[in-house]
């Protein structure tokens, strides 16, 4: 008595590895997209949680921060971010209207204080760099810097950022691939106060 035993063919299972390789492929690309998702939201919240805290001190003191104006403890003219929110060893400036303990700056990027406009501190600029630190999201294609603030164009004065560079920053959102001929993305190349899960 013969017996049939039925099973997969090669071709069959040549079809059946394919699909779950095409599967593969399309998981790992949307959850790579998804995490850029939500990293872009935590970099973003953080930004606009600080920008709020700059207009609760700007209630108080009809001022943004610059150094030696009102404040003589930050190392530079314009305070860096990291002075301005602190953390769990230094007090930042803003620690009365910010809770540097819960501060979230998401993953490894570097975050940009400016301000300018009429007096020189009466415009107020909070950037990020979205794709890593300053230097890496300079030159990647997917490269992104996202601002908050009342000085989006502000020309005279245009607002002077923390790493000394300046200049008019035309909107909220720079993509490498829109901007990167234009000064204003020069001035997120280098320097800023770089984050990675916590103040460098």
């Amino acid at each position: 008595m013969n017996k049939k035993y039925s099973g997969f063919t090669l071709v069959e299972m040549l079809i059946v590895m394919g699909i779950i390789i095409i599967l593969t492929v399309v998981g790992i690309t949307a959850g790579r997209f998804a995490i850029n998702r939500a990293n872009d939201v935590a970099h973003r919240n953080a930004v606009d949680q600080v920008y709020t805290s700059l207009q609760a001190y700007y209630t108080d003191e009809r001022e943004y921060p610059i150094n030696g104006i009102g404040i003589s403890n930050c190392v530079g003219t314009i305070c860096s971010l990291k002075e301005l929110v602190g953390d769990q060893d230094d007090t930042g400036l803003l620690v009365p209207y910010i809770d540097a303990n819960s501060f979230d700056g998401g993953t490894t990027a570097s975050y940009f204080y400016g301000v300018g406009g009429d007096g020189g501190n009466q415009a107020v600029l909070i950037c990020v760099t979205l794709r890593g630190p300053s230097e890496d999201n300079y030159d990647h294609p997917d490269g992104a810097v996202y601002c908050a603030g009342n000085g989006i164009g502000a020309v005279d004065p245009a607002i002077q950022f923390e790493n000394g560079n300046s200049g008019p920053i035309p909107i909220a959102e720079m993509t490498y691939k829109d901007y990167n001929g234009n000064p204003a993305w020069a001035v997120f190349q280098s320097g800023g106060s770089e984050w990675d899960n916590g103040w460098k």
